[in-house]
């Protein structure tokens, strides 16, 4: 995947989001996914094939507040670490950002569960558009990261709220 790689614009009414994805990669079946996430992967002859997935969740108003965005995040970071010991987890960073304008946290992490041989990249961020809070959770096999963050980063960068 050395190619320069060509992004294209989805819309999503399900998510009230349109992100760029790279034409190569393809859009996960929705049996797979809950009605609230749509989730795209590259088919790289991996072990563990790359995948970006996005979640909507809807704040009831007795529990909006500004950082419900971070709240997700954290309970995000914290799904691996149910199953893993502190050695088999690493914060690679955690950054405060925006997502088209709206507040954002941004986590990479790496971690070795036991059922997986190989160690994986983590980029999730995690923004809120009012009573929506959004997350875009992205991984690949950490061998590729250094080529994928930045496919991750792009697509992250390119969401815009309709909203």
């Amino acid at each position: 995947m050395n190619d320069p790689v060509i992004f294209e614009r989805h819309f999503s009414d399900k998510l009230g989001i349109s992100l760029e994805i790279p034409q190569t990669w393809q859009k996960i079946e929705k049996q797979y996914l809950d009605e609230q996430t749509e989730g795209y992967f590259y088919p790289a002859k991996l072990v563990h094939n790359p995948q970006i997935f996005i979640k909507k969740i809807v704040i009831p108003d007795a529990e909006e507040h500004d950082y419900n965005f971070a709240e997700l995040a954290d309970e995000l970071l914290q799904l691996p670490l149910q199953k893993l010991q502190p050695e088999q987890f690493e914060i690679i960073t955690q950054t405060q950002t925006k997502v088209d304008n709206y507040p954002a946290r941004l986590d990479i992490f790496v971690f070795q569960s036991p059922d997986v041989e190989l160690p994986i990249t983590q980029y999730q961020v995690c923004w809120q558009n009012h009573q929506t809070v959004y997350g875009l959770i992205a991984m690949v096999e950490s061998t590729e990261e250094l080529q994928y963050l930045p496919i991750f980063a792009a697509v992250a960068g390119s969401i815009h709220c309709e909203q």
